[in-house]
């Protein structure tokens, strides 16, 4: 089978625990080329998976005509220009996000999709989990407006470090981007009107205006503690809900036919417990599993819930060795296989193109102003870059 030729520029923790190994392991993949700054870090992977050749150059995977997809996964302040050389070399793009930091950067790549032929996927990678999709598939029946409530906290200590690149990037731009682009992806269109709340770099509240009545309120920050789950979802319409508790327990109320569901965490780690004792099972075992890992957190209390089959978290333990923690599927393994089998095939890939990595940056942009100006923005999809 033939199989894509991927070039990785930057292959850092991110990419090392998720997208390397998507490509190791794919039927549709192979790793042509590696380029990254650190010579220990690229020895690191020549040594642990089958690669084509390493560099320190990025320039050498744009002149390789071998390669026909590039993975960009370097620090965010670089991804609009790499993706404008890569797309004017001739490659397919998929970038992680957010895909540029500012309106002139946007531009630039919105050009550059344009002049070029090679297709442009941004990393929200959260149109491919596998909760996600299906809690689109059941809401269509219901009619607007739509009320949706999303979650995204976590403390993140590293970031908050005054010598940590992203102590002095705003979070609603680097992370909260993910649930801008999946709520304008529930409701297939943009808010009309913005408004947030919070300080500029790491706890916000948000609430966007969709133009048929629905709302969305979002929560970003990085209060609170690992000990509870990272993220949760509610959506609500007339007679009907649907819960996601960090993208493995769906709660399904209001549909004839249609019930809970589980969803397997990454990789299929620990999906027998999760079957036998659902969400109890996950929290209980990740909580464990963050005290073990961060010594900060050893006195944090252990999670005891009241479950009529029981279970000792602590005696069980990490499976899977490529895993560096217990995470849900965030449908990082169904975007990057679903991108390079569309380059295969010679299909438009329905990943999130420039347009909606344009959007995303603008609508984080915007929601910022409002936090300045402490006032609502109206927001208007015919005039994103004027």
């Amino acid at each position: 089978m033939k199989k894509a030729q991927i070039g990785f520029i930057g292959a850092g923790n991110f990419i090392t625990a998720h997208h390397l190994l998507t490509a190791r392991d794919s039927n549709v993949m192979a790793i042509r080329a590696i380029a990254d700054i650190d010579k220990k870090r690229l020895e690191k992977h020549s040594s642990a998976m089958s690669i084509g050749y390493t560099t320190e150059d990025y320039q050498k995977v744009l002149s390789d005509p071998e390669i026909d997809i590039v993975i960009i996964g370097t620090k965010q302040d670089l991804h609009a220009n790499l993706i404008k050389e890569s797309l004017d070399a001739g490659k397919w793009v998929f970038c992680e996000k957010p895909m540029a930091e500012t309106e002139d950067d946007t531009l630039m790549v919105l050009q550059a999709e344009r002049d070029n032929p090679g297709k442009l996927a941004i990393g929200f990678n959260r149109r491919f989990a596998p909760a996600y999709m299906d809690v689109k598939k059941i809401f269509r029946s219901i009619k607007r407006p739509w009320y949706i409530n999303y979650r995204l906290m976590y403390p993140n200590g590293d970031k908050r470090k005054k010598e940590s690149f992203y102590a002095f990037h705003e979070r609603i731009l680097y992370e909260g981007c993910h649930i801008l682009d999946l709520v304008c992806w529930f409701l297939e269109d943009c808010p009309t009107r913005i408004f947030m709340t919070g300080d500029r770099y790491l706890n916000n509240c948000c609430i966007l205006e969709f133009g048929d009545g629905s709302q969305v309120s979002f929560m970003c920050g990085s209060m609170g503690t690992p000990c509870l789950w990272k993220e949760y979802m509610e959506i609500f319409g007339v007679d009907s809900a649907i819960t996601v508790s960090d993208l493995v327990d769906m709660r399904v109320r209001g549909f004839e036919g249609k019930f809970d569901r589980l969803y397997t965490p990454y990789l299929g780690e620990h999906e027998k417990e999760i079957k036998k004792y659902g969400f109890d099972f996950y929290e209980g075992y990740k909580v464990e599993q963050h005290i073990k890992n961060f010594p900060e957190w050893e006195n944090a209390e252990h999670v005891k819930r009241p479950t009529l089959v029981r279970f000792d978290a602590k005696k069980y333990k990490h499976e899977n060795p490529d895993l560096w923690g217990f995470v849900p599927d965030k449908g990082w393994v169904k975007s990057l296989e679903h991108f390079a089998q569309s380059f295969l095939d010679n299909k438009i890939p329905e990943n999130a193109d420039g347009k909606a990595g344009a959007l995303n940056t603008k609508l984080a942009l915007m929601l910022l102003k409002s936090l300045e100006t402490g006032k609502a923005i109206n927001f208007s999809k015919e005039r994103w870059f004027k």
